[in-house]
Order: C-alpha cells, then sequence, then structure tokens
C-alpha cells in the first residue's frame, strides 16, 4: 500500500509511478507527510493528500454490502456515465471537477470507479468495522510549513483511524521499535 515502501523495495507499479507525473523538475519539500498515533483504540494516522487513494482502497476492501459515503472524487476527467451510484453535486474551476457524494455505496461500484479512473483523488469519509477515514474534499495544493517558530508542515488531509496495528508496519516500514507515537516527515 505505501508507495514510498514500494520504492524503497524496488517493486514499482502504476500506482507508485502516478505519485511522481506532477513533477518537473526542482526540490518539491514537505511531501508524503504522516503523522501516525498509537492510541487505546488501535492506530490513528493523519496524513498529507499524497496517502488519501491508498488510505481509501484499504478502506474500501472492508466494506461488506453498502456504506455510507460522504465527500468528492477530484478529476479532470468525465465520470458521470455508469457510476452505479449518485453524484450529488458537480463543482468545477479551471478545468478541475469535483463530483460530491452523499450515498450508500457497494463496494464494487467503488472500485469499479476508481479501477476506470485512477488518476483521481477520492477524498471521501465513511467507516467500516475496520476503521473510519475521514478527509477534506479540496483540490490538493503544495504543503506550505507551517505558523509554528519551526515550521513544521502539518499532516491534515485526511484522518484515518482503525484496530489493526499492522498497518503501522506498512507505513512505517523503516522506524524499529515499540514506540507510541512517530511523526515522518518524508
Amino acid at each position: 500500500m505505501n508507495f514510498i515502501r514500494k520504492i524503497f523495495e524496488d517493486r514499482i507499479d502504476e500506482e507508485t509511478h502516478r505519485q511522481f507525473k506532477r513533477f518537473s523538475k526542482g526540490n518539491f519539500e514537505n511531501r508524503a507527510v504522516i503523522e501516525i498515533a498509537i492510541t487505546g483504540k488501535g492506530l490513528k494516522v493523519k496524513t498529507s493528500f499524497e496517502f488519501v487513494n491508498d488510505l481509501t482502497n484499504y478502506l474500501v476492501n472492508t466494506i461488506k454490502d453498502k456504506v455510507h459515503i460522504t465527500g468528492g472524487i477530484i478529476t479532470t476527467k468525465d465520470i458521470k456515465e455508469g457510476l452505479g451510484f449518485e453524484i450529488s453535486n458537480i463543482k468545477q474551476f479551471a478545468g478541475v471537477k469535483t463530483y460530491e457524494i452523499d450515498t450508500e455505496i457497494a463496494k464494487d461500484d467503488l472500485f469499479k470507479v476508481m479501477d476506470k479512473f485512477p488518476d483521481a483523488v477520492y477524498c471521501l469519509s465513511f467507516t467500516t468495522e475496520s476503521g473510519s477515514l475521514k478527509t477534506k474534499v479540496k483540490t490538493p495544493k503544495a504543503a506550505k510549513p507551517g505558523k509554528g517558530e519551526d515550521g513544521e508542515v502539518k499532516a491534515n488531509y485526511c484522518v484515518f483511524s482503525t484496530s489493526d496495528l499492522s498497518l503501522k508496519n506498512d507505513l512505517v516500514f523503516d522506524v524499529k521499535g515499540d514506540t507510541k507515537e512517530h511523526d515522518l516527515l518524508v
């Protein structure tokens, strides 16, 4: 799931390549920010937008039948035809469309859209038995330093909570030990 881990393990696929399509030459700092905390209930992960599709994909896999989903799908493509679920509103600015969702969706219908439009950003909020995901519905922008003294970047695009502690090993594969909290800036 973690595209950074795939790079280090030399398992680069189309999903990993997609993370780097938008870049040209230069330095791109403050990308792929993750904050992880182990709580009494499990794992709480806050990330920048680079991980939103991976976390969405993980949680969609845990849908049993249908689940109520809110949020939006952000893309430059027209995805209205043959969705299998309702779009509540469409916003458009500078060629970028946000398809707003507030409906019950089946796992297969969601995977069909995700497979057909892999370059879209799936800013969805929903809960299953395995966890919950809450994502901001806004077009991803370059991360800017925070307002604190040290200019720390905040991982606040999406919040993912789960009782599955094995996800920690995938997201922070390079951190050894059993610490309670990890703040990573890649």
